[in-house]
């Protein structure tokens, strides 16, 4: 602790000490100085001569400025391009649902559309009033859920590790209250633009998409690991003016995982 505090305070002197600290206080210095007479150290200036000497050091002052500020933009630069020219990590990449947004947050975020793909759709429970609210302004919602009566609900909670009773009643619940609200909450014309749907297919991926089809278009995606919890699974954000052809797949994906669904 004490090594540290000394380390900190060494950092502090160093600052304190840096010529473009140290020439502006020189500059107050004699500024207080020829004011109060202009003899310093038995020399008697003009005050031409303090002017331009006070003009010579602003030139000073301003050139140290500005080779600090470059220099200091120059390892800022270097930092950048060791990161981007070396291996990236995938933990600046790779994130769990711990280390994100919550989902009603960024349900809330959607000015047109919102695409949710899981299993049990928890996500769109958390969201369902920023779904409410983007449906009755006219955006649309469309919801995926692996289907509770499947034949391919008993494999994927056997891959994932949980009793396929507890799978199908959580699934069964989360579609019920899901249907209910939208049904009671909503006009007939903001019902239509909301899609609820199951699937008889194991997913492998859990997906949140924002605003899909516009240039700035989100999908934050989840694999779903064997026996690893969801909120450990890896989870990552691309967007379409970014991520180009990886969005691309996997809005693909997405897709892909809406084929032959059922309404619930």
């Amino acid at each position: 602790m004490r090594a540290a505090e000394g380390g900190r305070q060494v950092g502090r002197w160093r600052g304190t000490l840096k010529a473009d600290v140290i020439v502006p206080a020189v500059l107050v210095v004699l500024a207080i100085v020829t004011s109060l007479e202009p003899k310093v150290f038995g020399i008697e200036l003009s005050e031409r001569q303090i002017v331009l000497g006070f003009v010579a050091f602003l030139g000073v002052d301003a050139l140290i400025e500005r080779t600090g500020r470059l220099h200091r933009i120059e390892e800022t630069l270097g930092e950048l391009s060791r990161h981007i020219a070396g291996p990236v990590p995938a933990g600046r990449v790779l994130r769990t649902r711990g280390g994100f947004e919550r989902m009603d947050l960024l349900a809330g975020h959607a000015r047109r559309s919102v695409l949710i793909i899981g299993i049990n759709l928890e996500g769109a429970v958390t969201a369902l009033t920023a779904m409410l609210d983007l449906a009755s302004a006219g955006g649309a919602v469309r919801l995926l859920a692996m289907d509770p009566n499947g034949v391919a609900l008993a494999p994927s909670a056997e891959m994932a590790g949980v009793d396929p009773v507890i799978r199908r009643a959580k699934i069964t619940q989360n579609l019920d209250l899901l249907k209910s609200a939208f049904d009671a909450r909503l006009t007939t014309a903001a019902r239509r633009r909301v899609s609820l749907q199951v699937v008889d297919r194991i997913l492998p991926v859990g997906v949140t998409g924002i605003d899909v089809a516009a240039r700035d278009g989100r999908l934050i995606v989840q694999h779903y690991l064997t026996r690893t919890a969801a909120e450990q699974a890896p989870l990552f954000d691309l967007r379409r003016d970014v991520d180009g052809a990886w969005f691309d797949r996997y809005e693909t994906q997405c897709e892909a995982s809406f084929d032959g669904p059922k309404e619930w």
